[in-house]
Parts: structure tokens; sequence; C-alpha cells
């Protein structure tokens, strides 16, 4: 079904209520990006010139359903001194993208060559080529020559390293030639990174063949569990969206009991909801009326709709929403979302799991937000908001956080992948801060702290591991470690933006006397000054734990009856 976007976006603004007293953010647009008058679409926050500050960029360019005119796509530095009058954003677009003007739905800043700074991809909607500008030592060049020659019908695109060598690959959403109301569909394309940036297209061997009609949103997700991403694909236009399972080396099949079965999804937004360890959705759009709906996950990927007890009432109206985020607004441990809309965009916190509306929480100056990103622009601890405007040229927002958003004091949320059987190779953990999507610029750190080898007979209790090495970011929440040559602890720790630092649980590995497999125990023995309340925290009280305890008398136990059948 098509829909008369332009008459629900004038009703929007009709019935917009205006400026409240109490709001969470204020506009700033003029002390940063100006005046803008692009057809804009998605939006990206991201440090693109490494020093400290995150930056902002626009994919601009419609129409709706059809190709509209070139515009450029848009890039401004965030050169700080928020706290003095004048303007704090410089215009970059020159040389962040050489000046680039053509048909964008998404932008993204990845770094696709793993030389430590950002890449920046878009373009590549309506049957135009996607773009690539890499970042060298001080300046970006042009390095498209290193993508797939092929026109392309993008509605968004993820990174992410899905076979597992290290690198970040590209997942497309395909809208196929032709009006995406009315055409086929396309297929959801897979560009595989060869470790320098340059990418071959292997959907055809890799990827499901449905063709899927008109996709806003894919998302990148570990949604069972099994420390691989797998794909998540919006579609406007089909009877559901779909989830496809990575097999671990980058091959994806299509499962269609995944999820609940519902047309119109404009965007998935992953985030552990109710707290047991898993992702679960908010999907857009594709409820009755253009309401919104929330997944929970039971652990293996597989969904069940729990909107109606969770997002009723004035959370979830009649709206024409486009897009949603996951932040901590109130800084109380848990994820609130945030979703952007024609008409007002709507904060709704969660309380333990159970979302209500706080009204008015922007300045509800955003006629057509298609496009939604919160960072720290100014350094005070809140989340600021860069919001795209589409379906006309309306000009684009940025809303600085008031004293309504919580200075965040909350640390990391860490779960860490368990090593059965093996005592080296890639550790893998997910990581986030409340807040979506995830990016290099949320962490100061993340690292893994591990020891090596031990005696074959270990009595003593797991003491803190003594070595640490950095992690990568791999997509979605996920990191992995290099390759450890032998551990026998290890936990996972991560820094966040305002220095809050968390740790996972430490997990032990001990090794009969015989070379026999190796066994793991789970303990929650800590070191230094951070918050133990909540899943995967334990960051970093000095000494053990009655967990600590039992697992030490178990190896004592173990090793007498090893030694008594010696």
């Amino acid at each position: 079904m098509v829909r008369n976007r332009v008459l629900v976006l004038l009703v929007a603004m009709v019935a917009s209520p205006g400026i409240a007293r109490a709001q969470h953010w204020s506009d700033a647009t003029g002390q940063c990006i100006g005046s803008t008058a692009q057809w804009s679409n998605k939006v990206e926050l991201a440090d693109v010139d490494k020093d400290g500050k995150v930056d902002l960029l626009v994919a601009n360019g419609g129409n709706y359903s059809s190709p509209g005119t070139p515009e450029p796509a848009r890039v401004w530095k965030n050169d700080g001194g928020w706290g003095t009058a004048g303007t704090h954003c410089t215009e970059i677009s020159a040389q962040a993208v050489l000046g680039f003007t053509g048909l964008s739905r998404v932008i993204k800043a990845v770094d696709v060559d793993k030389d430590g700074d950002l890449d920046i991809l878009t373009g590549g909607a309506y049957q135009s080529q996607l773009k690539l500008y890499v970042r060298g030592a001080t300046a970006w060049t042009d390095g498209t020559s290193q993508l797939p020659q092929q026109l392309t019908s993008i509605g968004d695109l993820e990174a992410g390293d899905v076979d597992g060598d290290g690198d970040l690959d590209l997942l497309l959403a395909e809208w196929g030639t032709g009006n995406p109301s009315t055409n086929q569909g396309g297929r959801a394309r897979l560009y595989k990174n060869d470790g320098t940036g340059t990418f071959t297209d292997v959907t055809t061997t890799q990827m499901p063949a449905q063709l899927v009609k008109w996709s806003w949103d894919v998302e990148l997700v570990d949604v069972d569990n099994d420390w691989d991403l797998d794909a998540l694909i919006a579609c406007k236009t089909c009877t559901t969206s779909y989830l496809f399972r990575n097999n671990g080396t980058g091959t994806f099949t299509d499962d269609p009991n995944a999820l609940p079965h519902f047309a119109n999804n404009y965007d998935f937004e992953p985030m552990d909801i109710d707290n047991d360890g898993d992702l679960d959705l908010a999907t857009i759009n594709d409820g009755p009326q253009f309401r919104d709906h929330i997944f929970i996950n039971n652990g293996m990927g597989v969904f069940a709709d729990e909107t109606a007890a969770r997002l009723t009432g004035a959370a979830n109206p009649a709206a024409d929403d486009n897009v949603a985020l996951w932040l901590d607004v109130d800084s109380d441990g848990d994820a609130d979302l945030l979703v952007g809309s024609l008409g007002d965009d709507r904060l709704l916190i969660n309380n333990q799991g159970v979302f209500t509306l706080s009204a008015s929480a922007t300045p509800n100056d955003t006629p057509a937000t298609l496009g939604l990103a919160a960072a720290d622009l100014d350094g005070d601890g809140r989340l600021d908001l860069l919001q795209g405007q589409g379906e006309a040229a309306f000009p684009d927002k940025v809303q600085l956080a008031t004293t309504m958003v919580a200075v965040d004091n909350q640390p990391p949320v860490i779960a860490i992948e368990k090593t059965f059987n093996r005592g080296q190779g890639v550790v893998r953990a997910r990581v986030h801060d409340r807040l979506s999507p995830s990016h290099l610029h949320d962490y100061q750190r993340v690292w893994i702290e591990y020891d090596g080898p031990a005696p074959l007979m270990h009595f003593e209790s797991a003491p803190p591991p003594d070595t640490s090495v950095d992690m990568q970011w791999i997509g979605e929440y996920l990191w992995a470690s290099p390759d450890l040559p032998s551990y026998t602890h290890y936990r996972v720790c991560a820094t966040d933006r305002r220095g809050n630092q968390g740790c996972s649980q430490t997990f032990s590995i001990f090794e009969s006397p015989d070379g026999a497999n190796l066994t793991e125990f789970g303990d929650t023995i800590d070191a230094g000054g951070g918050t133990t309340g909540g899943k995967g925290a334990g960051c970093c009280d000095a000494g053990g734990s009655p967990r600590g305890a039992a697992l030490l008398v178990g190896i004592v136990a173990l090793a007498l009856v090893r030694r008594r059948k010696t």
C-alpha cells in the first residue's frame, strides 16, 4: 500500500502544539549548520577528522519514490567552543566528500581500509553509483574505483565484519529499478572487503534470493547470540520484514519464522529492552494505522510481538513515523526510545521495558524527520541531536540537550563470549552504552584483559588478568579481540565517552593434567572502582565473590580427584 505522504505531512504540521516550557532539547541549528534546504535523508555523527569532537554528516537527494534533483552530501566539522557565542561548526563537504552532488539516501563514516581513520560512503540511490571517499593521512581521496562498478538503488547500508576476517563488509538495501512502490523490488546486496577497502559483490553466492520491495533500513545484528552478525531487512511494501541468519562465514539464509509478519516497516532498532542478555527490536510504522512495534527476543533470534504490553496509548499514536534510536535520556540504566516522525518527534521513557510518552521533549520544529542521530556535540555529558528533514526542502536541525537530559553516569553494558574448550584465539564481546546506533566515538577505549598459561594444577581463585589489548569494533554492538596466543582468565572492559567504566564477568579456563579438554568456569572477580549492578557489570570491586569461593572449592575438589587417579 502506498500512503499519501504529503497529506499526512500537512496534517502533522497543522497539529503541532508548538514549543513547550520543559524540553529535553533546544534548537541550536544556527550555532552549527545554519539554514539548509535539501531533501535530506539519513544522517551520521562521527569524528571524521580525529580531533576528539563528533562531526555531522547528512545524505541529500530525493524524492520519495523517484529520483529528484541531485543535491550535495554535506559534512560539517565540529569546531567546539559551544560555551561561547557564535557558530561552532564549519562545512567541510568540499574536503570530506570532494563536493559530491548526487542522489543519496544514506551516508556512513567507517574505516574500510583498517588504517585507523574514518572513510565516507554515500550516493548510490535511484540507479546511481555508490561513492567512497578514503581518508588518508591529511585528506580524503575518491576511492569509488574500489567498489563494484554498478548502478544501485540503495535505501540504506550497514558495515560489519560478516565473515570473521577482521575487516568491515557492506550490506546494502537495494530497491531495484523503477519506482520502488510499484516494481518487483531488489535483492539485498553484500559487498565483501578484501582487507584493504576494496570490495567484491558476493550477493549471488552469499545472500538469499528474495526480492525486497522498498527497504528503508538494513541492520547487521547478532540476534541469536552466536557472535556473528545476522541481517535484518526492513520492507515497506512486503507482507513482512526479513531476518537473514549468518552461518559465521558471511553466507546468509532466510528465516521466515523469526519475525512477526507485518508490512510497512521503515526501521529496525535493536536493544536489550528486558535486560535478559539478548537484543530485542523496535520497528517503525508497521503497526495498525502506522503505529510502531516492540518485538522481544527469546534468546535464539525468534521474536514475539509484545507491543500491547509495552507500547500503548499516547506512546504509540497513529502517526507517520520514519526512524528511531535508543538513548538513556535519564541515565537510569535502561534505554529510552526517540522516534522521528512527520510532525512531532516523540521521546518514550523506559520503565522496566514499558514505555510512556514524555510530552514535548523537542521544540517540535521538525516537520519531516527521516534521519536521526545522537551524540554529545558540546562536551557537557548530555546527548544532543541531529535531525535530517526530508519530504521537501525543509531545514535540518541541530538540537542541544537541556538539563532535562541527564549527564551520563552509567557504565557500558558488556556481555562476553564464553570460549569453551579453548584458551587461545579471538574473543568477542557485545558492548553498548544504551545508545544506538553504536559508534567508535561512544567509547574512550574497549579492551580485553587476560593472562597467559597457568600451571596445570591451579588451586587459587582467579587473579585479575595481567595483560590488556584493545579490541576492534566489528559491527552493531560487537567487538573482537586480536588473535590471543593463550589465556586462562579473561574479561572485557570498556570506558565510555564520559569516562564511566564497566567490565564483564571474568571467565577462567583450567587444563587437566593429562592435556584433555579445557574446562571453563564463570566468575565475577573484579578489580577497580566501577559499578557492579546489572547484567554484564561487575567492574570493579577488589576481591572475590561467593561464586569465586565456590569456584575455588570446585577446583580443589577436581584436583584431588584427579590426583587420586594418578
